[in-house]
């Protein structure tokens, strides 16, 4: 049997609306499994568990605890697969395989997400993971699993990475899964998205009906510096038919009686006959729906007419990710977007009464005030252009990003506890951590409040008092949310108040245990980082600037399809030895 594990989710006192939602790669990874005729095993521990939290770091967790988890496994169990997205994330998962390693030595874990898919090496050197799936894991955990069954040599399988003795041995990537359409659909049947609407984790601006996640398209075609993408993903786009995506929103509709879906695409809309085409067949079939872009989408396909289609197929809220108002910023880190554009579909968008939010990221390392200042003014120009949310968070340092490496390399990064902190509170009131030259934690907050401060004041002159303390109002009741704002209101309150109560109950781990972990890991890195260049991966550049005249496909290339053989010498929680 394959046990697949969903761990608690992560949160803490922010400000934003993406919140823990039904894990959709894991629910696409059961499919997998269960269409190749093995017997699935799901362990949800946010869906079994959603009211129990646990103190970590400055945040808490949401579901069981870890050492529950580990007695759920079923006993017939053999291989036990668990996801990591996000790399703030990877300490308790590191400490979850520990534990399930330490109570039942015989199952081979098996972990897959886009952290491990960006740090394999350092994800196997710190924790006792037999395999990792890199990349896209439908094909390759089919094949993994087929090789754990009858045995043979694992350098065979692509896309994976695995322990010959001593030695940790990465695979050379899995080529992209280009007929997306034919994989077959998340196993939801395996998670309560009764419970996960309840308690309101809909990864979005609430809805009053059941939600359920979708995914349209895979990855991107943009290189920004500051995203793991390109290195996840590669940077190709690939979009399931408009048809199939919705009989896959129809089939939730007549089955689970679902009425609202976020697409948790990275950039779902840039085709614009694609996007018509979606839009034209929800209307032609009367689907009585709403559906969200909370991530993000791109500002070219939408045009007036576009604008109008998405208004009338039930679009609740949409988001362009400008990321800065500073040109220089916006060239700098490799945001591939016209200022016109953006004000047009922007006020497209308007005109169609579509809920727009705009996203904005402070304190990337070259960043100075004078660059705040065109970001203030920015805001401003958006809220009277039409834009009714802005949603603002903190520079993270991403590993597998361009940027992360620019900064690891000049010494600006140590892979310690207030590494993995920074990326938790990326959407924080306080920043955990500065990699601005020029602005540190302080001064973040500063120009936080006051983006948000002048983009309100905007909206609010462009709405009126009297739809500003309506949606006050609509926050905290039980309707459909009209804009991010009110969600992340509500989100805000919550996540406090559960960080206070939190602080007075049991911890992930005990203090002396989490500094032990800690103790070695930014060594193993460092090994990792050095071993690497000695065997041939370019070295990144060293001053910021150049990142935008740089075409990470080369880079990208010479480290996937190599094979990668390393020997750490230094031993992290014991779990390498």
């Amino acid at each position: 049997m394959f046990c697949l594990i969903r761990p608690p989710g992560v949160e803490t006192f922010r400000i934003g609306t993406l919140t823990i939602a039904p894990p959709l790669g894991a629910a696409y990874i059961a499919a997998a499994v269960e269409a190749s005729g093995r017997p699935v095993s799901v362990i949800d521990a946010v869906a079994e568990a959603p009211r129990t939290h646990t103190a970590y770091f400055r945040g808490y967790l949401i579901g069981l605890r870890l050492a529950e988890i580990v007695r759920r496994i079923p006993a017939e169990a053999a291989v036990v697969g668990i996801t990591c997205i996000f790399t703030h994330e990877w300490p308790l998962t590191a400490r979850l395989i520990a534990l399930i390693k330490r109570a039942r030595p015989e199952l081979r874990v098996v972990v897959g997400g886009e952290h491990v898919s960006c740090m394999p090496e350092f994800s196997m050197a710190t924790a006792p993971a037999d395999y990792l799936v890199i990349g896209e894991g439908e094909e390759t955990i089919i094949d993994l699993l087929g090789l754990i069954e009858r045995g043979g040599n694992p350098r065979y399988v692509p896309g994976i990475a695995f322990r010959d003795g001593d030695d940790i041995v990465v695979n050379p990537r899995r080529a992209r899964n280009l007929q997306i359409d034919e994989l077959p659909p998340p196993a939801w049947h395996h998670f309560d998205l009764k419970t996960y609407h309840e308690n309101r984790f809909v990864g979005g601006m609430y809805s009053a009906s059941l939600t359920v996640p979708m995914l349209a398209t895979r990855g991107c075609p943009y290189q920004c510096t500051y995203c793991s993408s390109p290195n996840m993903w590669t940077p190709r786009w690939v979009a399931r038919k408009p048809t199939a995506v919705v009989d896959e929103m129809e089939d939730y509709v007549r089955r689970l009686g679902a009425g609202n879906f976020p697409f948790q695409d990275l950039t779902a809309i840039l085709d614009r006959d694609w996007i018509v085409e979606f839009c034209e067949e929800i209307l032609r079939r009367g689907l009585d729906i709403t559906w969200q872009l909370p991530s993000g989408t791109r500002s070219e396909a939408i045009d007036a007419e576009v604008a109008h289609l998405l208004a009338r197929t039930g679009m609740a809220c949409m988001a362009y990710a400008p990321e800065s108002g500073s040109e220089t910023t916006r060239r700098l880190i490799k945001k591939r977007m016209r200022t016109d554009k953006l004000f047009a579909s922007i006020r497209a968008a308007a005109q169609a009464d579509l809920n727009v939010a705009a996203f904005v990221v402070l304190g990337f390392p070259h960043d100075r005030p004078e660059h705040m200042r065109e970001t203030l003014e920015f805001v401003k120009e958006i809220a009277a252009a039409g834009v009714t949310d802005l949603g603002t968070s903190y520079y993270m340092a991403l590993p597998g990003t361009e940027l992360f490496n620019n900064i690891y390399r000049n010494g600006g990064i140590e892979l310690d506890r207030r590494y993995f902190r920074h990326i938790l509170e990326g959407l924080a009131i306080i920043p955990a951590n500065s990699y601005c030259d020029e602005i540190g934690r302080v001064g973040l907050l500063f120009w936080r409040a006051r983006l948000s401060l002048a983009f309100y004041l905007a909206s609010l002159r462009k709405l009126g008092a009297g739809a500003a303390w309506r949606g006050v109002r609509r926050a905290f009741g039980d309707r459909s949310h009209g804009s991010k704002l009110q969600t992340a209101v509500r989100v805000a309150i919550k996540n406090g108040i559960s960080v206070v109560k939190s602080r007075l109950g049991r911890r992930w781990m005990p203090r002396h245990e989490e500094d032990l972990m800690f103790a070695e890991w930014d060594a193993v890195y460092r090994e990792i980082w050095d071993h690497r260049l000695r065997n041939g991966l370019p070295e990144p550049p060293a001053d910021p600037a150049e990142l935008s005249r740089t075409n990470v496909i080369r880079a990208l290339r010479s480290d996937h399809e190599a094979t990668h053989t390393f020997r750490p010498a230094t031993v992290a929680d014991g779990s390498v030895r």
